[in-house]
C-alpha cells in the first residue's frame, strides 16, 4: 500500500534528450507508443530542441445549464470538450519544424543547399505526435497525441541575440477510440514480477 505521501511520485517535466528534444512527430498511421518510455516506431522523427517553457497542455470543457420555469437549475450538461498543447520550437533550420509550421507542401530542400519555404493559405496537416519526458531515476513520462494538428502559429521575429522561433498551439483532436490525448506515466509503486496472479489459490501448477 502507498504512503499518505511520497516524494518520489513528485516529478518534473524533463526532456528526454536521449531520444529527441522532447517533442517527435510522426504520419498518422504510425504505430502509437503504449508505454512511458518504450522504444517508438521508426516513423517518429525528432522536432529538435524546444523552448524554455516547455509544452503546456490545456483542457477546456463547454457546458450549459437547463433550468426549470421559474429560473432553477437543474441540470449541468457539457457541450464541448477539447484539448490543445502550446509549444516553441526554437530549431528553425530544421527541416521538420517548418514542415511542421508551414506545411509539409510548403518546404522543399534543395540539392544545392537550402531550403525553399513558401507561406499560403495551405490547411496544415495532421499527424501523431509524442511529448517525451525523463525525471532521471525518478521515472519516465509520455503524452501521446494519435491526431494533432497545429493551429495557431505566433508572430515570427527576427532579433539580432534571439533564436528565430515559432510558437505553436496544436490542437489535439479525438482519435478512433474519443481520446485526445493519452499519458503514460512510470508507477513508482511498481515491483516488478507480480503479474497480476500472486494468490491464486485455484491449485493449478
Amino acid at each position: 500500500m502507498a504512503g499518505v505521501t511520497a516524494s518520489a511520485n513528485v516529478s518534473v517535466g524533463k526532456p528526454n534528450l536521449r531520444v529527441s528534444g522532447g517533442i517527435l512527430r510522426a504520419p498518422l498511421g504510425s504505430e502509437r507508443p503504449t508505454d512511458p518510455d518504450g522504444a517508438l516506431d521508426s516513423a517518429y522523427e525528432s522536432a529538435g530542441y524546444v523552448g524554455e517553457d516547455g509544452v503546456t497542455e490545456a483542457s477546456e470543457r463547454s457546458t450549459e445549464d437547463i433550468r426549470a420555469w421559474g429560473g432553477i437549475k437543474v441540470r449541468t450538461v457539457q457541450t464541448e470538450y477539447g484539448t490543445t498543447l502550446t509549444f516553441t520550437f526554437i530549431e528553425s533550420r530544421r527541416a521538420l519544424v517548418l514542415k511542421s509550421v508551414f506545411g509539409e507542401s510548403n518546404v522543399t530542400i534543395d540539392p544545392k543547399g537550402f531550403i525553399k519555404v513558401r507561406r499560403n493559405e495551405t490547411p496544415l496537416e495532421s499527424a501523431q505526435w509524442v511529448v517525451d519526458m525523463k525525471d532521471g531515476d525518478r521515472g519516465a513520462r509520455r503524452l501521446d497525441v494519435g491526431n494533432g494538428q497545429i493551429t495557431e502559429v505566433g508572430d515570427i521575429s527576427y532579433v539580432d541575440g534571439e533564436a528565430i522561433s515559432y510558437e505553436v498551439t496544436m490542437s489535439c483532436d479525438p482519435d478512433d477510440n474519443g481520446d485526445t490525448l493519452i499519458e503514460y506515466v512510470t508507477d513508482p509503486d511498481f515491483q516488478g514480477g507480480n503479474d497480476g496472479s500472486e494468490g491464486d489459490d485455484s491449485g493449478e501448477a
